[in-house]
C-alpha cells in the first residue's frame, strides 16, 4: 500500500465506546420492534414496568451477541451490573420454551448481521489519522 497505512480494528481489549453505543442502539431498536413498544421508552433511563422485558432482552443481546461484559452493558443502560445479570438470567430461563428460543435466535441472527455490517463498513471507510496538537507551555 506504499505510504498509506492501514489499521485493523483491535478487538482484544473489548469493544470500544463507539461500537458499544452502536450495538446498544441496534439491540434497543430490534427489541422495541419485536416487543411492540416505542424505542424512546425502552431507551429511557426511567424504570417503567411496561417496557422492562424489552429492555431485559436488549441487555441480553448486548451481552451475548455483542460480547459486552455485564459491566459495559450496565454502564450503557445506566443500570447496576446485578440488574443486567438478572436480565440475562431471566431471558436464559425462558429459552427452555422452544418457541421463545426460536424467537430469540431470530433476534440474535439479526443483531449479528447488523454488527457484521458495522464492522465491514468500518473496514471499507478510509482511515483518518487524528493528529494531536501540543499546547505551548
Amino acid at each position: 500500500m506504499g505510504a498509506e497505512r492501514m489499521k485493523k480494528i483491535d478487538w482484544s481489549g473489548g469493544l470500544n465506546n463507539f461500537y458499544r453505543r452502536k450495538i446498544v442502539t441496534a439491540a434497543l431498536q430490534l427489541t422495541s420492534k419485536a416487543c411492540g413498544v416505542e424505542y424512546a421508552e425502552v431507551a429511557a433511563v426511567k424504570r417503567k414496568a411496561s417496557v422492562a422485558f424489552a429492555r431485559q432482552l436488549a441487555m441480553y443481546l448486548c451481552h451475548v451477541v455483542g460480547d459486552m461484559s455485564l459491566r459495559d452493558v450496565a454502564s450503557e443502560f445506566e443500570r447496576d451490573r446485578t440488574t443486567v445479570s438478572h436480565a440475562c438470567h431471566a431471558i436464559e430461563d425462558r429459552r427452555e420454551c422452544p418457541i421463545f428460543d426460536r424467537q430469540i435466535e431470530h433476534l440474535e441472527r439479526a443483531l449479528k448481521k447488523q454488527i457484521r455490517e458495522m464492522v465491514e463498513a468500518a473496514a471499507m471507510a478510509p482511515f483518518r489519522e487524528i493528529k494531536s496538537s501540543r499546547l505551548a507551555g
